[in-house]
């Protein structure tokens, strides 16, 4: 299983295109218009995203951005067995909205949590890519992406349906949960759970409040329910990576200083050398966050997150770098990026 395509619906998909494509390196992968909808495909090999406004009050999108601002409508998966999915919705009893049978593209798509759909398509060996948004392959060449491929995605719900909205996870994708978090600030936190893929290809993290000030809450009011909160996009070189976006005017959100004093006294504590002193250097002035398990110190987690893109600060993008394959998520970043948020959304 892989994710195939994340579904924006927003209001000016030309801009959220030119972000894309011009300040995050993704390419041009055409577009389609419709009586009320235009569509933009922007990605690479291994990364889909669609991106759509309405023309017309008859859009779907219209429809959606009336009870909600711009963001994640859906997310698409390639399957490796599509009929064991339809075994697991009959027998879950989800709501299908779509369904295709077609021996060229068969997919079912069912309401998922809250307002997010997901489509799950029987996978190709053709292609890497299969969605059904363009209804065909999508080209393909063999330049060199700094992004290579999306890492996680991360889904808010409200207070007091975090398990059950993990066990509805669970039993449609077969995720485990890798670990568990409880983030507090001195005015707010959260409580999160983060999901597994048995195939290790998807990382699937849900969040929900733990105060009622929360930045999480502050989410769930503003996207009027539960939602995609951000997106993780992967890098095997997020120095070069974040250096060419900043270049290119994309802003991030501020770390405190006092993180990186904290994180070298750790480091040194810790005798870890798995950063260079000038990738040191280059991790505060470019505002990025690292983070290591005290068993694998040589595993380092590297994330860095944009300011909200869309109208609404209801959604950002992360880079993230696991390097010497680190895995699952570093509980001081998780912090950092919480603590972040907050100061981002009280400026």
């Amino acid at each position: 299983m892989k994710i195939d395509c994340i579904h924006f619906y927003v209001t000016n998909a030309a801009q959220i295109q030119d972000l894309s494509i011009g300040q995050i390196g993704l390419r041009d992968l055409g577009s389609k218009i419709t009586e009320d909808t235009i569509e933009y495909l922007v990605g690479n090999d291994n990364l889909l995203l669609s991106i759509s406004s309405p023309l017309s009050s008859d859009s779907p999108v219209a429809k959606y951005l009336q009870d909600h601002p711009s963001g994640v409508k859906g997310v698409s998966f390639q399957v490796p067995d599509l009929a064991l999915i339809r075994h697991r919705v009959d027998r879950l009893g989800l709501e299908v909205l779509a369904t295709s049978t077609d021996t060229e593209l068969p997919y079912l798509k069912i309401q998922g949590w809250g307002p997010v759909e997901h489509t799950f398509i029987q996978s190709s060996p053709a292609s890497k890519t299969t969605t059904i948004v363009g209804g065909s392959p999508l080209p393909r060449d063999n330049r060199q992406d700094l992004i290579t491929d999306i890492d996680h995605l991360v889904l808010n719900v409200a207070t007091g349906e975090l398990d059950a909205a993990t066990t509805w996870y669970q039993n449609l994708f077969d995720f485990q949960v890798q670990q568990t978090f409880d983030i507090q600030t001195q005015t707010s936190g959260l409580t999160s759970k983060a999901l597994v893929s048995s195939c290790g290809k998807i990382r699937f993290n849900i969040n929900q409040p733990s105060s009622n000030n929360s930045q999480i809450q502050d989410f769930l009011d503003r996207n009027h329910g539960a939602g995609i909160q951000h997106i993780a996009l992967q890098t095997n070189d997020i120095f070069r990576t974040i250096d060419r976006m900043q270049q290119q005017q994309l802003a991030f959100l501020e770390i405190d200083p006092t993180y990186y004093t904290q994180l070298k006294i750790r480091a040194i504590t810790a005798q870890n050398s798995a950063l260079t002193a000038t990738e040191w250097h280059q991790l505060q002035n470019l505002q990025i966050l690292a983070d290591w398990s005290d068993s694998s110190p040589e595993a380092v987690l590297l994330q860095i997150f944009t300011q909200p893109i869309f109208e609404s600060p209801t959604f950002f993008f992360e880079v993230i770098e696991r390097r010497n394959r680190a895995k699952g998520f570093g509980r001081g970043n998780f912090q950092a990026l919480f603590a972040a948020i907050e100061q981002n959304l009280a400026a």
